[in-house]
């Protein structure tokens, strides 16, 4: 197996990766029904195991996970990945790029949906003339609350699906009780001032935080290309949560909670024994619930296991390659 090491990684980025990543695979925009621009990029391998949908997490972007895309393909996959509605390349709906804002997360996957379906489907079509290989999801944190909200609505789309460090449950500043009445009324207040959205307390534009005060990753390496990559693409760069995003998301994992049990499609699940970022005794009911699933617990591990140590990251790909790899 092949997986790149952190003692490499910084030279090995910025020679093999990068050049890779923005002249070998395919990009582009597709344009939704209401108008929206979606960015999408794909690795087309043509002796492929498998293609890997991947569903990156809030903030985050193809761009960001060039290494991921690079070892995923080494190891025969092809790869496709968008950015979801509001964050990398794909369009911005408010006057401040920065607001990390959503009203709804069923907008989140009927995009994915139709991206899938009148995307990539046909590409695959296209390219695997003969037998399209199996389709197969793999999803980081928000990314996995939209892939397994998906799974719910198009159990048929995947043969497997892979959720990492998923946000099934947040880990709120305040009790949680306390939390959904301040966000129901910060909502409020919004649509009486006739505002779309505004800043949680204490949430603001893109500042990037420094390696050791960060929640996300142990890796420096890795820290340091994310946080390089979004200063070289101000592009990229997506600031705090907002009232509504939080309003959407309470709402969609309460849904994720309840209706567990209804989805059916064989899955993974990993999560981070140190995470701070999602509950992960939220996820843990999930895991009781999903009739078909595989666990596992990273011990130590922060929230983010593809940019992690080695340590974290290498069994964990490891076993999700070879989970994909099992017919």
């Amino acid at each position: 197996m092949q997986l790149t090491k952190e003692a490499e990684l910084s030279e090995k980025y910025e020679s093999v990766i990068k050049p890779w990543f923005v002249n070998e695979m395919e990009s582009g925009f597709w344009i939704l029904a209401d108008g929206t621009s979606l960015h999408y990029r794909y690795a087309h391998h043509v002796q492929a195991k498998s293609v890997i949908v991947i569903s990156s997490g809030r903030v985050e972007c193809a761009a960001k996970y060039a290494e991921l895309i690079y070892d995923l393909y080494q190891n025969g996959h092809s790869v496709f990945i968008h950015d979801h509605r509001g964050q990398g390349l794909s369009e911005r709906p408010l006057d401040n790029p920065h607001f990390g804002y959503i009203s709804d997360f069923k907008q989140y996957v009927e995009d994915f949906e139709r991206i899938i379906d009148d995307l990539l489907s046909p590409m695959l079509a296209d390219k695997y003339a003969e037998e399209r290989p199996p389709l197969h999801l793999l999803c980081h944190s928000m990314g996995s609350a939209i892939g397994i909200l998906l799974v719910k609505a198009r159990p048929e789309l995947f043969s497997k699906a892979v959720f990492c460090s998923p946000m099934f449950g947040i880990t709120p500043p305040l009790p949680p009780w306390i939390a959904n009445i301040v966000v129901k009324v910060g909502v409020l207040f919004n649509r009486i001032k006739g505002k779309t959205c505004s800043y949680f307390f204490g949430q603001g534009d893109y500042s990037p935080t420094a390696f050791y005060k960060n929640r996300l990753m142990s890796s420096k390496v890795r820290y340091e290309i994310f946080r390089k990559t979004y200063s070289e693409q101000p592009q990229l760069q997506l600031g705090g949560v907002t009232f509504e995003w939080i309003h959407a998301s309470l709402v969609a994992m309460k849904e994720i909670r309840r209706d567990a049990k209804q989805i059916k499609l064989p899955c993974m699940i990993l999560y981070s024994g140190a995470d701070t970022v999602v509950a992960n005794e939220d996820i843990e009911q999930v895991i009781e619930d999903l009739p078909h699933c595989e666990s596992t617990l990273v011990p130590e591990a922060l929230h983010e296991l593809f940019f992690e140590k080695d340590k974290f990251r290498t069994p964990s790909l490891t076993k999700i390659l070879n989970y994909f790899s099992i017919p």
